[in-house]
């Protein structure tokens, strides 16, 4: 299992359904060299480094814990004048089969730099 297991909602539409769904691979992966999805709805980029804030937390991520947390974090930015993404990223690094209380998450959110 690759760890974080990242799921974002659409930065343009939060009231979507929509969900992406991303795999983070091991550190000296080269990207022609991972394998090919059997599926055409799976597509594999390579992402820019970019500049984010974000918080950690313990227990399953529920839709409810998760929303909790991304509006703690998104207040402590507006406190600190950080503009940030509409995006909300829930960040999994434990394999369901885990028990919850032992599971750690991060709740992700992209910051915009002043050019």
């Amino acid at each position: 299992m690759t760890a974080p297991v990242i799921a974002a909602q659409r930065a343009d539409n939060m009231e979507s359904d929509e969900w992406f769904v991303s795999f983070v691979m091991p550190s000296g992966s080269t990207f022609g060299h991972l394998p090919h999805p059997n599926d055409p709805r799976v597509v594999l980029r390579e992402l820019d480094s970019e500049t984010c804030i974000a918080t950690s937390f313990r227990g399953r991520a529920t839709a409810e814990l998760s929303e909790r947390k991304a509006k703690q974090l998104r207040a402590a930015a507006l406190r600190e004048n950080i503009a940030v993404s509409k995006e909300t990223r829930i960040c999994r690094f434990d394999p369901p089969f885990k028990p919850g209380f032992m599971h750690y998450n991060e709740i992700v959110i992209p910051v915009y730099l002043g050019d």
